[in-house]
């Protein structure tokens, strides 16, 4: 997926986990806040292997997380964390760095998006 996708791409898709759970809000709010909680542990995770340039535990750590992005429907955040599984196999330790910091602020996004559909 190139940049000019990304636009087209959401903070937080709705369609997705009514697809998946249907309307239970309070199951989609529990599967939200779980990602939530699993998204800050992967990205302080991936800080610390950003600092210790472990490319590989960048990658899989970006691979575990993204598919929990798309099943809740945050395709922004696994837009960032393809890129970042795409620059960690490169060793792009500059782009890596970019790519975790463009993550830290979908996942802010996210978080604010879950906020206001309660």
């Amino acid at each position: 997926m190139d940049i000019s996708n990304l636009d087209r791409l959401q903070v937080l898709n709705e369609q997705v986990m009514h697809e998946l759970l249907g309307d239970d809000e309070s199951e989609i709010n529990n599967f939200r806040q779980q990602f939530l909680q699993q998204a800050k542990s992967s990205l302080q995770k991936i800080a610390s292997f950003y600092r210790e340039q472990q490319f590989k535990q960048i990658k899989d750590e970006a691979h575990y997380l993204k598919t929990s992005a798309k099943a809740i429907g945050a395709e922004r955040c696994a837009y960032y964390l393809q890129q970042l599984e795409d620059a960690s196999l490169a060793l792009d330790k500059a782009q890596c760095k970019n790519h975790i910091q463009s993550l830290s602020n979908e996942i802010k996004g996210v978080f604010r998006a879950c906020s206001t559909q309660k």
